[in-house]
């Protein structure tokens, strides 16, 4: 075995253990060395073709699928820790610091479908909470304005404002539309439990 440690298969294991030993050991993801995939590759693929050439039973042959299945599970375990701390960190929707390159690629998509996840749930409940509730009957539509509005005389002929961004008001359903389609006002939907509400 002193003659493995040596090795440059037995640097880069040393090297994969030490990463697995520091993501272990921090909260955030660690920073790993940018070459650390291409070594890994090249690593496993230099164990498998030496496993397809060597003589099949012999007790070398025996010992390179144990180390190259020891290799494996490390490189899994590793990237199954990282894996965690990424959902982890999606979940809470932060920016991540020591990114590898596919991580860089995955990570917005990993915290879109967390957002898109929770937007379902919302509109779920939502949806379930107002099922069965209608709107309020008036003869005023409430409107919160987007915009300065300068006082103006509505379709009743009463006089209303003016009116400052982020104002409340309650405007007969004519005026309300066409300030809405104007883009001057966001009409509110006043709501109550329906007839058949228990």
């Amino acid at each position: 075995m002193n003659g493995m440690s040596s090795s440059p298969h037995a640097d880069l294991y040393e090297a994969l253990m030490e990463a697995w030993r520091l993501e272990k050991g921090e909260r955030d993801l660690a920073r790993l060395p940018e070459n650390l995939l291409e070594d890994i590759r090249k690593y496993i693929g230099s164990l498998k073709h030496q496993l397809r050439v060597s003589d099949k039973g012999t007790l070398t042959s025996e010992l390179k699928e144990v180390f190259l299945e020891a290799v494996m599970s490390v490189v899994r375990e590793l990237f199954e820790l990282r894996l965690r701390k990424l959902i982890g960190a999606a979940v809470e929707e932060k920016p991540v610091e020591n990114l590898l390159e596919f991580e860089r690629r995955i990570y917005p998509r990993l915290v879109s479908l967390i957002k898109e996840y929770r937007d379902y749930v919302k509109e779920l409940i939502e949806a379930v909470a107002y099922q069965n509730w209608e709107r309020m009957p008036s003869k005023y539509e409430l409107v919160c304005f987007l915009k300065d509005t300068p006082e103006f005389i509505g379709i009743d002929l009463e006089s209303y404002g003016p009116f400052k961004a982020g104002d409340l008001a309650a405007l007969p359903p004519e005026n309300a539309r066409n300030l809405e389609l104007a883009g001057i006002v966001r009409v509110i939907k006043v709501l109550q439990p329906g007839a058949g509400r228990e």
